[in-house]
């Protein structure tokens, strides 16, 4: 098994956004494994396309990863759980009840604070997969209501914990998580570990979730596990009763159930 490459490190002090600057770079120089970062970003880009300034103090990064056999989507999820553990191990105890709320959404007793967006960049071969990371770390409450484009419910480990680790330092253990997951992912029985430690910090699992695919289809149902390509398990309620579904692609929401007392 032969070693990845380093990682190239760029920072920028202030982008547009770091996924557009990854476009740039891997069209002039393809097949590289690199992390951007910038402290501020001007429109940075979430899901649906959704646009916004992201201030300084939180993680605003892209990286690229060349897939020579084509994109793999189960990664998406092994970035996000990295760097669930590189911000756990900045705040120093535990997992603090960080979570991951699929597809990629990265949440604290159901508020998130971060996300990572998977891009598939290019037609030829290798192709590229740019990955979107976006942390709320150094963010104040206040901050965030400043914020107009972030929505009212989310929030920043510094408010959650009253500390948090700096962007530069969460940064380096998310490379440095990501390089094992994916070395481990690629041993013979790697794929089912990571994927079992994904079920492990997984929210959705177990909650009663509504979804709507991005093919406009919508549904109800209940979360029953992960499969080993990173979709989603679901056991419907609504339509057809009982049928198991595996969402790859979808916008979902956790249903509160009310207690009968």
């Amino acid at each position: 098994m032969h070693p990845e490459p380093p990682w190239k490190r760029i920072h920028l002090e202030q982008t547009s956004s770091t996924q557009q600057e990854a476009r740039r770079l891997c069209l002039l120089e393809p097949g590289v494994r690199r992390a951007i970062r910038s402290v501020r970003q001007l429109s940075g880009r979430g899901r649906r396309g959704n646009s916004w300034a992201s201030p300084e103090g939180g993680l605003w990064c892209t990286l690229t990863l060349p897939y020579p056999e084509g994109p793999d989507p189960f990664h998406n999820l092994l970035v996000a759980l990295a760097a669930l553990r590189a911000v756990s191990d900045g705040l120093g105890v535990g997992h603090h009840r960080l979570a991951l709320k699929w597809p990629n959404d990265l949440i604290f007793d159901g508020r998130k604070w971060g996300g990572v967006l998977a891009e598939v960049f290019g037609s030829g071969k290798p192709q590229e997969v740019l990955f979107g990371i976006g942390l709320n770390l150094q963010i104040s409450e206040n901050q965030l209501k400043e914020q107009r484009e972030i929505p009212v419910e989310a929030t920043s480990i510094l408010a959650e914990f009253g500390h948090s680790p700096s962007p530069e330092a969460v940064l380096e253990s998310i490379l440095s998580h990501l390089d094992q997951l994916l070395e481990e992912d690629r041993t013979e029985v790697g794929r089912e570990r990571n994927r079992l430690q994904i079920a492990e910090v997984l929210d959705t699992i177990g909650r009663r979730i509504r979804w709507v695919t991005h093919g406009d289809e919508d549904g109800e149902g209940e979360a029953t596990g992960i499969a080993s390509d990173g979709a989603l398990i679901v056991e419907r309620n609504s339509p057809t009763p009982g049928r198991v579904d595996q969402l790859r692609s979808a916008e979902i929401s956790h249903v509160r159930v009310q207690n009968d007392c």
